[in-house]
């Protein structure tokens, strides 16, 4: 079985997708438009790479990455 490939889209690199490193992010544009105007695309990060570039005051309440 071959395993899928990811890329971070922040640092570039691959992601194993054995570890719990996989994250999806989902971007959603004109959302607060009806069903049909909203557009979606989906990317790829290690949550660590994500986790970095939150502000501080956005909470993750995924797990404890420190």
């Amino acid at each position: 079985m071959e395993r899928t490939k990811y890329k971070c889209c922040f640092c570039g690199k691959e992601i194993e997708s054995n570890k719990l490193d996989v994250t999806s992010l989902i971007v959603t544009i004109n959302w607060d438009k009806e069903v049909g105007f909203q557009e979606e695309q989906q990317f790829f990060c290690h949550i660590m790479c994500f986790k970095s570039r939150l502000y501080d005051g956005i909470p993750l309440y995924l797990f404890d990455f420190s």
